[in-house]
């Protein structure tokens, strides 16, 4: 396939999914999708992602009996990027969203750079967060980032994350955080494919990404996670090249009501492990309090919000 047959098929894949938007004073729009049926869910997708990486995630790490809330993150689609923004300012949005449905509490999940905004959320508004789960989250301690000036030239490129991708899952697979050693074998080589594929188009996700790498990842150094009450479960693998597992490991002991669920390998994409992650949090998740909608009469309205609006 070309890469102008390759790219319009993308952009196509993204024009056609369906999202809401809202106004958030003091943020601008905030873009997200509501989808499903069940006990609420509020995804916070990873770096090169968005509202539909998210609905993704979720579906992948909860399976289908969840109803999945998936905002794209500042600056990421069709979410504004506000001047100064802090994963803190990332979390209040999220609550707006949460009030623009009526979800009075939810289940957060947070995978990869999904994880300092949503562990803000549980420190900031810890009584609309039901349980906190973090898979392969940024975390505090071991952590590093390309040179802005690469980061620059190439993230925000689609030609050039096509050329990447040309070079064979080995190469996109080390991009996504697999282990150096790591090579894909069997089902393995589509999945990679496949998540490689759902990063596209790029162009529209730069300022996110850039947000994500020199902002909010290391943001998430000075958390004081013994401040976090909500019931919280932390997955992680072993050779995890992207959010090292020492991380997670040294993170659980300071929440007081943390759970660490390690795998011996998997990588930061946990490959070949859905199904024993989806028991992982389903088993969690029965133990939590359940999530809830609005109270009768409904939460107080956000100032500055308008009524949320389809899109397209």
């Amino acid at each position: 396939m070309s890469y102008q047959q390759f790219i319009t098929a993308a952009r196509g894949r993204l024009a056609s999914a369906a999202r809401e938007t809202c106004q958030v004073a003091g943020v601008g729009t905030v873009e997200f999708v509501d989808d499903g049926a069940g006990p609420p869910a509020l995804v916070s997708h990873p770096l090169f992602g968005g509202f539909d990486t998210g609905l993704g995630v979720g579906r992948q790490f909860l399976g289908p009996d969840h109803r999945i809330v998936a905002p794209s993150r500042f600056g990421y689609l069709g979410s504004t990027m506000p001047h100064t923004a802090t994963p803190a300012d990332q979390a209040d949005a999220f609550t707006a969203v949460l009030d623009e449905l009526e979800l009075d509490r939810v289940v957060v999940l947070g995978y990869s750079a999904g994880g300092p905004s949503v562990i803000q959320l549980a420190l900031r508004h810890p009584e609309r967060v039901s349980a906190l789960v973090l898979v392969a989250s940024a975390l505090p301690g071991k952590a590093g980032n390309p040179p802005r000036l690469v980061a620059r030239a190439l993230f925000g490129s689609d030609v050039t994350f096509w050329l990447l991708g040309r070079m064979g899952p080995s190469v996109t697979a080390r991009i996504l955080g697999m282990d150096r050693q790591f090579r894909p074998v069997g089902s393995q080589r589509q999945v990679i494919e496949d998540t490689w594929a759902s990063l596209f188009p790029v162009a529209p996700r730069k300022r996110g990404v850039l947000h994500d790498l020199y902002v909010s990842n290391p943001d998430v150094q000075t958390y004081p996670l013994e401040k976090i009450t909500v019931p919280t479960l932390v997955l992680s693998a072993h050779d995890d090249a992207m959010s090292a597992y020492d991380n997670a490991e040294s993170a659980v002991p300071r929440i007081s009501s943390a759970r660490l669920v390690s795998f011996a390998d998997g990588g930061h994409l946990l490959l070949d492990h859905d199904d024993a992650i989806r028991r992982s949090v389903a088993d969690f998740l029965q133990m939590a309090p359940s999530p809830r909608s609005a109270r009768a009469g409904g939460l107080p309205p956000v100032a500055g919000k308008s009524s949320r609006s389809p899109t397209p």
